[in-house]
Order: structure tokens, then sequence, then C-alpha cells
């Protein structure tokens, strides 16, 4: 009797052992990266400090940054080819020198920031996302520049992923320094063609693709994880159209317009 008592004593810790660890797995907290697009750019201009301050401010877990080359070669925080929608002025920016930009409004009195000034201002206070892109020709022409700001102001390989439509951008940076993560941005239309055989070559230098949310779906999210790689979706002006479904989807990271929004969709707090 003092050996069944005992034999079933055992089963019955073992099985509260056994439940308890499957209670974890079955809770474990979904944390995607949040990725401030342009800054908090739905509530300040876009590419400027306020921006930045407000989306570091409503703890997003990464500052977005483009960068566009001006005709003296400094690389400045800039989405568009020209600065006529986001500032008072004109022109194209691989026509114009770094001191007539620094005259212009970029909103609010805000002047359009370099790269140097970002880096130099935050530090390792925040987390960088940075795009590089080719020029006019097709060539590459900032990555060496780059990897030097972000040496000269010690920034940490870990503060830093760098996205990229241009794959050469991403190699060449891969080849300056491998220990910082890339994201290779893809096209609707490579989205479209994608293969497994396409993402274990971009698995040989990047950590995660890059995709547009309304091209994302159960099976392109499984296809990039079993072949190693994250997943993060960025929108063409309807986050809060597919936002819910992406965190539904589990993805890895989302950029966003307002992170404050991002967080609270992601708990749950605002309805679709």
């Amino acid at each position: 009797m003092t050996k069944l008592i005992l034999i079933c004593s055992l089963l019955f810790l073992a099985a509260c052992s056994f439940t308890s660890e499957s209670d974890t797995s079955a809770t474990s907290e979904y944390n995607p990266l949040i990725i401030a697009h342009r800054g908090a750019s739905e509530i300040e201009a876009e590419h400027t400090f306020a921006s930045y301050d407000r989306a570091i401010k409503d703890k997003a877990d990464y500052i977005e940054i483009d960068l566009r080359e001006t005709k003296d070669g400094e690389l400045i925080a800039m989405h568009d080819e020209d600065v006529n929608r986001t500032t008072n002025g004109k022109g194209f920016v691989r026509d114009l020198n770094l001191d007539y930009i620094k005259t212009l409004d970029a909103g609010e009195a805000q002047q359009v920031p370099t790269l140097q000034e970002i880096v130099s201002h935050y530090k390792n206070d925040v987390r960088y996302y940075i795009e590089t892109r080719s020029n006019i020709d097709g060539n590459i022409t900032m990555e060496d520049q780059l990897i030097q700001i972000l040496k000269d102001n010690n920034i940490d390989n870990d503060n830093v992923i760098v996205q990229s439509f241009d794959e050469a951008s991403l190699v060449k940076i891969h080849e300056l320094n491998s220990e910082i993560k890339l994201v290779r941005l893809l096209r609707k239309k490579e989205i479209e063609e994608l293969t497994e055989e396409r993402l274990n070559e971009i698995n040989k230098f990047a950590f995660a693709i890059g995709v547009y949310a309304g091209s994302t779906d159960e099976e392109l999210v499984k296809m990039a994880h079993d072949n190693g790689l994250d997943i993060h979706t960025y929108y063409y002006d309807d986050e809060k159209e597919l936002a819910g479904k992406m965190f539904e989807l589990k993805v890895d990271g989302t950029f966003t317009n307002n992170p404050e929004y991002a967080i609270t969709e992601l708990k749950g707090g605002i309805s679709s």
C-alpha cells in the first residue's frame, strides 16, 4: 500500500511538472519589433528630430532613417529623391548642397538632419533601422560613409539594422561589417516570384526580408521562417487596415507611422 501511494505521488508530481512546462510555452509573449517609419511620421514632420523624439517617447524599438546623398556627398535623412514634398524648397537632393538644404523648413521650423547629426545626438540610446539605395545611375555610393559614421560615433552593431531594395548595397555593407544585421526589401513582383532557393541566397547575407503587408499571408511567413529568415512588413498608407492582421500572422517586425497606435493594436486595445 505504501509503495502504491509513493508511485501515485510521483506520477502526480510528474504530471504537474509537464503541465507547468506546457503552460509556460503556451503563454510565451509575442514581441515583434516596432519600427518607427521616418520617426512618428503620422504625428510629427517625417525625418526630423521632433519625429524621432516622439517615436522614442512612444517606445518604438527602432527609428527608421531613409538615406539620400547630397551633391557634396553628405548623407541626409530624406525618403524622396527631391525636397519638394517635405520641405519648402525645390530640387533633387543629388543636385543640392547640404548648406542649401539646411536653410529649408522641414516642418515646424525643423531642419533636415544629416545621418551624422542623428547618430551623434542619440548615440547608443536608440536603435537605428537605416535604408540605403543606389544613385540615379544605379551605383552604390553611400555604404563606406555610412559604416564610417557608425564607427566614428561608436554605435554598437546590435543597435543597427540596414535594409535595402538594392542587394549590392547590402552585400557591400556585409563585406565592410559582417556584424550588422541586414534586411533584403522585396517589391511586390519579387514576393510573387519568391522561391526557397531565392530565400536561401538571401540568407547568406541577411537575417530578414522586408515585404509589403498587403502581400503577406500565412504561407509567406511560414516560408520565410522555414528558411531561417525573419519577416518584417511595411505599408502603403494602409497600416490601419492591415496592422492587426500582421500581428495575427506573428510577423517578426512591422513599420508604423505611429508607434503608440501600433503598440496599442498589438495589445488588442484598438478594434479593427
